[in-house]
């Protein structure tokens, strides 16, 4: 029998290696082309073109750290609609805020906020900020709402009395009586850390007293807003790297963020010593200011730490230890850094602004003469009976947002259609406060000048709906729950430290620097200050 040799039959039919090349490069292109075609084509709505087909582009603006000039100026181009990535809308339109914010309407956090969350003990462990999900968000809510409520806060008035004198204190020492420039908006910061301390663990963290960034905290805050900022624009990169299940499972510390164990370093200082109110080796001369740091004038309330643990107790399954860690987080994250932004703000654009300044000092001035003001640290109640003051940290709130990228939600179904353009379902939209704090419609022709004076217009219904569109603390049913700190912060300290101190900028012609990295923080705020006189 003959066999037919089949090698010379196949050998005919082999592909050549030029023609698997040209195949392999034809099928990338054709795989370029369709994801090009396909991008390109689900959102009709205008932007930069590279945005069109990869969230690169959106990345790389926020990596940047001017994000916030960048999104302004693309709104200017395009209109209310700028499609910054592939499957993203930054929205600019004052009516969506009830459309996307509202209560019960459909719109989950996207994956942005899923980067933020902790690691403990290779789980995910998200703060009520950061969770997607809403139920999870509603349970994590409830037992702390409270807490956080501002008949509960008031209570704690002499513990931010106390931080204050601290505050005041080394400023006398160090600035007033020497004549040495303040870097003000490090000094700002290192109050809100102290005033967080305070009414968290009933004690200060240190950092007035020793004048630094104790244990490199402040560093570890700013850091983690740097890197999930970015990793926020494509959340993949998040799950490649901080989260892999390998780097998770055998090289990832127990906790992963230093936040998180800069709070459980607390919570243990606390368990191995109950009374958690610290003597003070700081001598303050100043009679009116000594007595606010005395024990006595402490509330017998519980801090912070104390609700959590009493949680814990009463409902281990929904404030579990690692929940409480969480929380610590929230507080300490939150409520430093942002406050202290907004802080810096103000002084700021005052010092910006002399003829503001002049209008808020003649205020309070007149204040403390007709015996309605105390001094030198005045009350809640007194503060918030001063009109041009709370302007004043309302218009810095609005020129500046702590957060400012877009605040993402996702399009339920059956899309979202604003004018002529069509959002399917799983589009990821957002209103970018920084942006819309600047829309003319809303503020008038002076969006975007310094104006405290738009706040106390006599048209009510103009004020209601400025009111209604200011974003500094998000919207509808996740709005900040630190919400009545900030303000209580912020309308004591600032009159406390005008009050004391002429300032001046160390350099008036120079304007400071805004570095964006969702949160806002500010440099270039250094001053001269000088004790008034009495």
């Amino acid at each position: 029998m003959t066999f037919i040799d089949p090698r010379p039959i196949f050998a005919e039919l082999s592909v050549s290696s030029e023609f698997t090349t040209l195949l392999i490069r034809a099928s990338i292109f054709l795989l370029i082309v369709y994801q090009v075609t396909w991008t390109a084509a689900k959102l009709d709505v205008p932007g930069p073109f590279f945005a069109k087909f990869t969230d690169l582009y959106r990345l790389i603006v926020v990596w940047r750290r001017d994000s916030h000039d960048t999104y302004l100026k693309l709104h200017k181009q395009y209109g209310d609609l700028v499609r910054i990535g592939p499957n993203c809308v930054s929205i600019s339109k004052p009516e969506m805020i009830s459309t996307i914010y509202g209560i019960s309407k459909g719109y989950v956090k996207s994956d942005f906020y899923a980067v933020w969350q902790n690691m403990i003990k290779g789980k995910r462990s998200p703060s009520l900020v950061f969770t997607t999900d809403e139920q999870q968000h509603a349970l994590l809510r409830r037992p702390v709402a409270g807490a956080f409520a501002l008949s509960t806060l008031v209570e704690f008035e002499p513990l931010i009395d106390s931080t204050t004198a601290v505050f005041l204190t080394r400023l006398d020492e160090l600035f007033a009586e020497t004549g040495k420039v303040c870097d003000l908006g490090t000094w700002l910061q290192w109050f809100a850390f102290d005033v967080i301390g305070e009414l968290t663990f009933s004690k200060r963290l240190g950092f007035l007293e020793r004048a630094e960034d104790v244990e490199g905290i402040t560093k570890s805050v700013a850091a983690n807003f740097d890197r999930c900022s970015v990793l926020g624009q494509m959340p993949w990169l998040d799950l490649l790297t901080c989260k892999n299940p390998i780097y998770l499972r055998f090289f990832a510390k127990p906790v992963s963020s230093p936040i998180i164990s800069f709070g459980q370093r607390r919570l243990e200082e606390r368990l191995n010593d109950n009374e958690g109110n610290p003597e003070t080796d700081l001598e303050i001369p100043d009679p009116a200011l000594r007595q606010k740091v005395l024990h006595s004038a402490l509330p017998n309330k519980p801090d912070f730490l104390s609700r959590f643990l009493a949680l814990h107790e009463e409902q281990p399954d929904v404030v579990t230890d690692r929940q409480v860690l969480v929380y610590l987080f929230a507080n300490i994250n939150a409520g430093s850094d942002t406050i202290g932004s907004t802080l810096r703000a103000v002084f700021y654009y005052l010092l910006k602004n002399p003829d503001s300044l002049k209008e808020l000092m003649t205020e309070l001035e007149d204040a403390v003469a007709a015996g309605k003001l105390s001094s030198p640290l005045p009350t809640w109640p007194e503060c918030q009976a001063l009109p041009y003051l709370n302007a004043v940290i309302k218009e810095a709130l609005r020129l500046n947002p702590a957060l400012a990228l877009p605040m993402e939600r996702i399009v339920p179904a059956p899309g979202l259609q604003i004018g002529d353009h069509i959002l399917p379902p799983g589009t990821v939209v957002g209103i970018n406060p920084w942006v819309l704090h600047r829309d003319t419609r809303i503020f008038g022709s002076d969006a975007e000048e310094w104006q405290p004076r738009r706040w106390l217009s006599k048209d009510a219904e103009k004020v209601k709906y400025m009111d209604h569109h200011l974003l500094s603390f998000g919207a509808g049913k996740r709005t900040c729950l630190g919400r009545n700190i900030a303000m209580l912060e912020l309308v004591k300290v600032v009159p406390a430290l005008l009050l004391r101190y002429e300032m001046r900028l160390e350099k008036p012609g120079r304007e400071w620097k805004v570095i964006n990295a969702w949160a806002v923080r500010q440099e270039g705020l250094d001053v001269f200050v000088k004790r008034r006189e009495s």
